[in-house]
């Protein structure tokens, strides 16, 4: 693929995006926060995600991220995911000398150990000695839900995460 097409797809794929976030912009007035709740619990979700005492700690906690992060940005997170990982949730696969491999989000790393939370919330420590490669991920495992959900399921998914500021809800 020469340089051209490239610039072409991604030019076409800026545009599809943009639409759907003009579409998700036009129903979030509209947007229902108890279908966007019930979406979020039903999509799978809350398999990585923890909203108050539910959920899980893999992926990043989203009590409070209506507070952190405006509807806009909330949209592009889930229709791409990848756009925006920060260090704090990034995962890190770990190849152990007798070839184990062990994936999780990273905690810390040092000269001398890796730490990491697995996909089954084990907190994991690994001495670098034991370990024959890693590697830090710089996307994330969260798919894309753009082609998964209609822009007014989107829409109601953003009205509920935009409420959610770290208080319990009902």
């Amino acid at each position: 693929m020469n340089s051209r097409m490239v610039r072409r797809a991604n030019q076409v794929a800026a545009a599809a995006c943009a639409l759907v976030l003009a579409a998700a912009q036009s129903f979030a007035q509209t947007g229902d926060p108890a279908k966007g709740k019930a979406l979020v619990a039903s999509s799978g979700c809350l398999n990585c995600h923890r909203i108050g005492d539910t959920g899980s700690r893999v992926g990043p906690n989203l009590s409070d991220i209506g507070g952190r992060r405006s509807p806009e940005r909330l949209q592009r997170s889930l229709v791409a995911p990848d756009e925006e990982v920060l260090p704090e949730n990034r995962f890190v696969n770990v190849v152990l000398k007798d070839g184990t491999t062990v994936r999780g989000r990273l905690l810390n790393h040092d000269a001398l150990s890796i730490q990491l939370l697995d996909l089954k919330e084990q907190l994991r420590s690994f001495q670098t000695v034991n370990i024959r490669e890693y590697a830090i991920l710089t996307q994330g495992l969260m798919p894309s839900f753009e082609s998964k959900l209609s822009v007014e399921q989107l829409a109601d998914i953003i009205v509920y995460l935009s409420s959610l500021k770290g208080v319990e809800q009902p």
